[in-house]
């Protein structure tokens, strides 16, 4: 029995020596675009640490050449903006550019090993940027088969070999899946499109979608849709707007799901493996700003939803705008953390959202675990909305942006300036957050890319500390009526050339719409109205849920702090937050307690693209993705650049 009792104890003690030994590689790799399947954005590397940080060099650069300004009399070619976190698995450090072609470096000298150009028609007018968010990895449970997935503008799901980068012959057609293929609603394939990563649960590549919004009434389905890794073939779709017979088909009066679409998941998902979760941030029902054809609280618009990885099965929701018309989908990935709450640990999901709130929900049941009220809130004037009477509002944490633009918040830096502002903002409707849009105009505030956008945020479990970069700036929204007989005309083939489609911005023309929606950044000569920082990162503590700290991210050539912002953070276990984001060429590293500047590294571009880490060699390396960004107006660029500390 002694033997026996020994032969268990050796067993026992290899098999947790394999375990820890499984950590550290794993803790050395950074394996989805969020760091994990769970979006925390975190690494518990320490060799680059509060003490060294300053240190780190250049240990090399890697410039993929994918970059263009928009172009064209109406600005027909899209320009670039770089949002891609590379991926470090298989020995490999992945990354996808502006035009989708996938490239894959030696994580230690940056050297290529091989490149895929899925060949996207570049001339063609796609609704947003020319843009991509990353690639997915997945590897077979026996490890014997591993691909790289990337989705692409003109909606296709590819799949590649990790060794070669060549399309894997047994997937959907020669390595291909079309994504417009049932989806339902789609009148010509520009208003479609893939901008981020798939999720991949277990053997399941799990999609969403880029819908364009506010072109017409009747948008394509924002259906997701999970497809094997191995075949391609179709597993299991979830309906966001809900068909008759399904969960939440009643909240659509008036059977107004029949004519609506959008509702879409155009940010990234995150998985709990452990508990086979997908959770999806579902973005606002079409069209934006005006909901009179689609009465009721629209489920699962706006919404956080948990489904059974596997099968697709519906296993929880949270709603955090009800009928939404400001445009306040959930664009920022819901994170996965761990926290101690009355001397025990929970599994949560913290979803940062465009009004400012994190939404703090229990993994397991969705249910909130700080109060939840739901507020009167403003109601429209507009003929036929019938705008919801409440919104949730979170006792805690605090709103991570103000919520309420007065003539106090104007930036008095110049007077004249400061007083048109002043005239602006008398002129609009503005009963704070929730001010519903008006034909007089209407006051967005926070604006409608704040405060959390699709950066979403990092998480240290050590500290339960969730680190958000935030948006402060304001738009005016103005709904101009059509005529009743553009009503019936849905067509967005009208769009499809330049030309047409400028014919269309300015009429509002073979859309179905009722109203044309105008929307503005609230600025004279372009200065936003209300006083710096207009962009911030956010130290929130979801333990107590209190605010930390927040720094201004970045500066302007006139030495304003706080500027427009964009691009992931990293946290790391060396005490640091890495992050850029803005139009202010520098990286920053934070102390991870405080918020203080411990370094800045000068950048060729903008980054907006999430920095990384993972240590090959015995080396940690910090790798970073400047390429620059169309819409901020940030120097455009094609880098990869590594740095580590000098041996």
């Amino acid at each position: 029995m002694k033997s026996i009792a020994l032969l268990i104890s050796i067993a026992m003690i290899a098999l947790l020596a394999s375990s820890a030994h499984s950590q550290i590689e794993t803790s050395n790799l950074w394996p989805a675009t969020g760091g994990d399947a769970g979006g925390r954005r975190y690494s518990p590397l320490a060799d680059i640490n509060r003490n060294n940080v300053a240190r780190l060099r250049v240990a090399w650069i890697y410039r993929h050449g994918d970059y263009r300004n928009a172009s064209g009399p109406d600005k027909t070619l899209r320009g670039t903006a770089f949002e891609a976190t590379p991926i470090m698995v298989g020995g490999r450090l992945i990354l996808t550019t502006p035009f989708n072609r996938v490239i894959a470096l030696n994580p230690a000298t940056g050297a290529e090993l091989w490149k895929f150009d899925p060949r996207i028609d570049k001339g063609r007018r796609f609704p947003n940027m020319m843009i991509n968010r990353g690639a997915a990895y997945w590897a077979s449970t026996d490890s014997r088969a591993s691909r790289v997935f990337v989705a692409t503008l003109d909606a296709r799901l590819i799949a590649l070999d990790i060794n070669t980068g060549r399309p894997c012959p047994d997937f959907g057609k020669d390595g291909t899946v079309n994504l417009l293929e049932g989806i339902e609603g789609v009148v010509d394939p520009w208003e479609y499109n893939m901008t981020s990563p798939p999720a991949v649960a277990g053997d399941n590549v799990i999609v969403g979608s880029s819908i364009a919004d506010i072109t017409r009434r009747i948008q394509p389905s924002g259906a997701v849709r999970a497809y094997d890794a191995r075949t391609g073939a179709l597993v299991w779709r979830f309906n966001t707007i809900p068909k008759a017979g399904e969960r939440g088909n009643d909240t659509w009066e008036h059977e107004s799901w029949r004519h609506t679409g959008g509702a879409n998941v155009w940010s990234e998902m995150t998985v709990d493996s452990e508990r086979g979760l997908v959770f999806l941030p579902v973005s606002s029902a079409g069209p934006d700003f005006y909901g009179g054809d689609r009465q009721g609280a629209n489920l699962f618009s706006d919404s956080v939803v948990a489904l059974d990885a596997k099968t697709g099965r519906y296993i929880w929701h949270f709603q955090t705008v009800h009928h939404d018309l400001w445009d306040y989908d959930l664009a920022a990935p819901p994170a996965l953390v761990r926290l101690r709450r009355d001397g025990r640990e929970v599994a949560a999901l913290a979803q940062a959202t465009k009004t400012g709130f994190v939404f703090l929900l229990d993994r397991q049941t969705g249910r909130p675990l700080f109060d939840v009220e739901e507020r009167p809130v403003p109601q429209s004037d507009v003929e036929g909305e019938k705008t919801w009477p409440t919104q949730p509002f979170p006792a805690k944490p605090p709103a991570l942006v103000p919520q309420r633009l007065t003539e106090t918040n104007l930036w008095e830096a110049d007077g004249r300036r400061r007083e048109k502002c002043r005239r602006k903002l008398r002129a609009l409707r503005n009963e704070g957050l929730f001010t519903p849009p008006s034909e007089r105009g209407s006051i967005i505030y926070p604006f409608t890319a704040g405060g959390a956008n699709w950066s979403g945020g990092a998480f240290d479990e050590a500290s339960g500390i969730l680190y958000v970069p935030v948006n402060d700036l304001a738009h005016t929204i103005r709904l101009r009526k059509l005529p009743e007989s553009n009503f019936k005309n849905t067509d967005a083939r009208v769009m499809r050339t330049s030309w047409s489609g400028l014919w269309w911005l300015l009429t509002g023309k073979g859309t179905g719409l009722r109203y044309r929606m105008d929307r503005q950044l609230l600025a004279v000569g372009k200065v936003p109205c209300n006083r710096p920082p207009w962009g911030m990162i956010v130290a929130v503590d979801l333990g107590c849920g209190e605010i930390v700290w927040q720094e201004p991210v970045g500066e302007d050539e006139k030495g304003v702090k706080g500027l427009q912002n964009f691009g992931p953070p990293l946290v790391t276990g060396g005490g640091l937050v890495f992050h850029a984001g803005s139009r202010d060429l520098r990286l920053r590293a934070h102390d991870a307690s405080t918020g203080k500047v411990l370094a800045q590294f000068p950048l060729p571009a903008g980054l907006h693209a999430g920095p990384i880490t993972y240590k090959v060699g015995g080396k940690q390396f910090l790798v970073i993705a400047p390429g620059g960004h169309t819409g901020l107006g940030s120097k455009l660029g094609d880098y990869v650049i590594a740095y580590t500390l000098p041996d």
